[in-house]
């Protein structure tokens, strides 16, 4: 009886329609990432289709397109993306499920769906940060942001979650505002065959 719910909501799940776009926002969110990266920018920019794809196909299918946006920059740009799969994973879930809920219908809405991102992407970070790379990375100058306050404070752990804090508030930031901006311009009759938002159920 579980097999049968779980092979139910695996198919309701990974429909044709919502695999073809993860090429797609994988390909977008590879061009934010690879930039940021080789720019040593202090930002990521590496969600924009991954939250295109929660509004569309929902949480499950954007937690999909980050996993894999992780495999792809981990071989492209840096091996030390890897472990932060896993917050791709958390983020494509949180924004998925609040996105079903309602909450990218109203301005408020997303701006609570931004900072619930953020959050989630900060605490789980900041930890596989903290607990596997000692404190930082080197992935951008956000690293020695962390470097001087854990420097000047003696303390990894606020050292860490201050400045990851900081850097997905304004990161996260910029991504909501892309990925909102991109959506309202989806035809509605494309938007329809998928309508995530239009479902209370999760």
């Amino acid at each position: 009886m579980k097999k049968e719910k779980v092979r139910i909501f695996v198919a309701k799940q990974l429909t044709t329609k919502s695999l073809v776009l993860i090429p797609i926002a994988v390909g977008i969110n590879l061009i934010g990432g690879t930039l940021c990266s080789t720019l040593k920018l202090p930002l990521f920019l590496d969600m924009i289709g991954t939250i295109l794809i929660a509004c569309l196909s929902g949480p499950w299918i954007a937690a999909l397109c980050g996993f894999i946006t992780n495999l792809f920059l981990t071989i492209v740009a840096n091996p030390v993306y890897l472990p932060y799969s896993i917050v791709s994973i958390l983020c494509g879930l949180v924004t998925g499920y609040l996105v079903k809920l309602g909450l990218f219908k109203k301005i408020w809405g997303v701006v609570l769906t931004w900072l619930a991102c953020s959050l989630t992407n900060t605490i789980s970070a900041s930890l596989i940060t903290i607990f596997v790379y000692g404190g930082a990375t080197g992935i951008n100058t956000s690293s020695l942001a962390t470097a001087a306050l854990i420097a000047a404070t003696k303390e990894i752990v606020f050292a860490v979650f201050s400045t990851s804090m900081v850097e997905n508030l304004i990161d996260k930031g910029i991504v909501f505002i892309i990925a909102y901006s991109l959506f309202r311009k989806i035809p509605k009759k494309f938007a329809s065959q998928y309508a995530p938002l239009d479902s209370a159920k999760v």
